[in-house]
């Protein structure tokens, strides 16, 4: 009998894998046939299209994020730089700020270095993402700097467009600025826990939330505002540890990994979470 439930596990097991391989299988020849389907549109005609549906869209959303984070799994082998470049692009047609990348695969196993892509602004952590379109403005020998991150409504080149283009912040989370800095934060309190300062902390709870949370801020170097929206890229809804203190209230949406992400994709994001109602406890 033992022998008997032995076997049917590991054949119980065994059509689990082929399953989610099929799975897996089907997943990869749909995304072939949405990508083979825009290589075969021109590129002006894909970008007029992908533009067409996030104006649509911008202008249906009662709400939209200012900072957007995403999160990459360990096992994930989609996202790359022209997939996160895209993200970019969309993310300024439709306002949105600051985007955070939360990459938690290793070196050589598909993780993206954003420096390729953007520019760091100075000694800090955080990096630009210029748009085409300004990049292109910056090369012309009479473009003006007052006006160069921007570009104005109305006319370019013949081409009517209703979205301001502008320079995206992009940060780079690592594992190090999660579980690890608040323990390193809590160490210091408690090796200060003689001092003045952290009895009056220990005598009222929300000020030593914020001291906390200040001291957080101070050692991850990023002045954003905390992520109203994240797309996990992943099997499964985790969020890796990120940041646990910074986001409280974000909304997250998963995207199965190895499943096509394009401009329509985004944009059910954005109507998802323009349709969350955030009641604050009432």
């Amino acid at each position: 009998m033992e022998l008997l439930y032995q076997l049917l596990g590991r054949l119980l097991f065994l059509l689990v894998r082929i399953y989610e391989l099929l799975w897996l299988l089907h997943l990869r020849l749909h995304a072939l046939v949405c990508r083979s389907y825009d290589y075969w549109r021109s590129k002006a005609a894909r970008e007029r299209c992908e533009r067409a549906i996030l104006e649509q869209c911008n202008a249906e959303l009662t709400k939209r994020p200012q900072h957007l984070v995403i999160v990459v799994s360990p096992e994930d082998r989609t996202v790359d730089v022209p997939l996160l470049e895209r993200i970019f692009s969309y993310a300024c047609i439709v306002n949105i700020y600051h985007i955070s990348v939360y990459d938690t695969r290793e070196r050589g196993s598909g993780y993206v270095d954003l420096e390729e892509v953007c520019e760091r602004m100075g000694e800090e952590r955080s990096l630009v993402w210029r748009p085409h379109q300004i990049k292109e403005q910056r090369t012309k020998p009479n473009s003006s700097s007052k006006n160069s991150n921007m570009l104005p409504k109305g006319e370019a080149n013949g081409c009517k467009h209703s979205a301001q283009f502008h320079e995206l912040q992009v940060n780079q989370i690592s594992a190090a600025d999660g579980h690890a800095l608040i323990a390193e934060v809590c160490r210091e309190l408690y090796d200060n826990r003689g001092t003045p300062l952290v009895r009056s902390l220990l005598d009222k709870r929300e000020e030593l939330t914020n001291h906390i949370s200040t001291q957080l801020a101070k050692r991850l170097g990023l002045t954003v505002p905390e992520p109203e929206l994240g797309i996990i890229f992943a099997r499964q809804t985790c969020t890796y540890g990120l940041l646990p203190w910074h986001v409280r209230f974000t909304e997250f949406h998963t995207h199965v990994s190895g499943s096509y992400f394009g401009v329509k994709t985004f944009a059910n994001v954005l109507y998802k979470y323009s349709r969350c109602e955030q009641r604050w406890g009432k």
